[in-house]
């Protein structure tokens, strides 16, 4: 069972919700490691910012360190809380907030990240992350 939860305002088109739930089942596979299907969301050209990373990342370097962080990470609490999601045409902006309590061989960790992610409407049921930029905003050890 995931430990995911999230909420969102009524107030959303269809559209914004069908983003929304691409959003919310894209973090259950990563936090369930289920890496496969969490790098079937990410195009193939995706770019962005990692949280952990300095420079920015591409799909290969994904598809290194998912892997590596689901197998030595465990997210026991996942709050999602978006800000907003604009859409243009094909495009997705999505901005949201996620609260998670991860726990490693360090120990564990609250921690607040605030992402912008930019999604592609594709012929899958969802669309595709192009790009990212996450912004650790809180990090304490517990």
């Amino acid at each position: 069972m995931s430990s995911l939860t999230s909420s969102k305002p009524k107030s959303w088109s269809k559209e914004q919700n069908e983003v929304w739930q691409c959003v919310e089942d894209h973090w259950d596979h990563l936090i369930s490691g289920r890496v496969d299907d969490f790098l079937k969301y990410i195009h193939p050209e995706f770019l962005g910012f990692g949280h952990e990373s300095p420079i920015n990342i591409d799909r290969p370097w994904l598809n290194k360190w998912v892997g590596f962080w689901t197998k030595t990470t465990k997210i026991a609490i996942c709050e999602l809380r978006p800000v907003d999601i604009r859409i243009h045409d094909d495009i997705a902006i999505v901005q949201y907030f996620i609260f998670t309590i991860e726990k490693n061989d360090e120990g564990g960790k609250r921690v607040i990240r605030r992402y912008t992610m930019t999604w592609q409407k594709g012929k899958s049921p969802c669309p595709r992350r192009l790009a990212c930029s996450p912004h650790r905003l809180s990090r304490r050890w517990e």
